[in-house]
C-alpha cells in the first residue's frame, strides 16, 4: 500500500510539473522566456537581441516610430491591450497581448497605436 501511495504522489507530482510546463506563460514571463527583457507593461522594439525602443501610453492615434522604425521584433508584454501596428506598405497589424511578432514578414514598420483593446479595435 505504501509503495501504491508513493506512486500516485509522484504520478501527482509529474502531472502538476507537465500543467506547469504546458500553461500559458504570463505576458511579462513570456517576453523575458523569448530572449527580450522587456517588462509590463510596456510594448517594446528589437533589432536583433538590441532594445531599440519601448512605449505604454495608451494613444487616440498614431504614434510615428523614430528610433524604433523597422525594428525586427514586437514584444507586447501588456495583459489587455493590443499594439496596433503600421507599416509603410500601408499594412497594419495587431500585436495581441502577450505576444512578440517578427515584423519584416509583413514589412517595415514605422508606425504604433496602443489600443484598450486585445484585438486593436476601437
Amino acid at each position: 500500500m505504501t509503495f501504491q501511495v508513493r506512486g500516485i504522489v509522484a504520478v501527482a507530482g509529474a502531472v502538476a510539473a507537465a500543467a506547469v510546463l504546458l500553461a500559458p506563460a504570463s505576458s511579462a514571463s513570456a517576453a523575458t522566456s523569448s530572449g527580450f527583457d522587456c517588462g509590463y507593461p510596456y510594448v517594446c522594439f528589437y533589432v536583433g537581441e538590441d532594445g531599440v525602443g519601448k512605449f505604454k501610453d495608451i494613444t487616440s492615434g498614431w504614434q510615428t516610430l523614430t528610433r524604433s522604425r523597422g525594428a525586427e521584433y514586437v514584444v507586447n508584454t501588456r495583459h489587455d491591450d493590443g499594439a496596433l501596428l503600421h507599416f509603410t506598405n500601408g499594412r497594419t497589424t495587431c500585436v495581441k497581448p502577450g505576444a512578440t511578432l517578427y515584423a519584416p514578414s509583413i514589412g517595415t514598420v514605422d508606425k504604433l497605436r496602443i489600443t484598450d483593446s486585445a484585438q486593436c479595435r476601437g
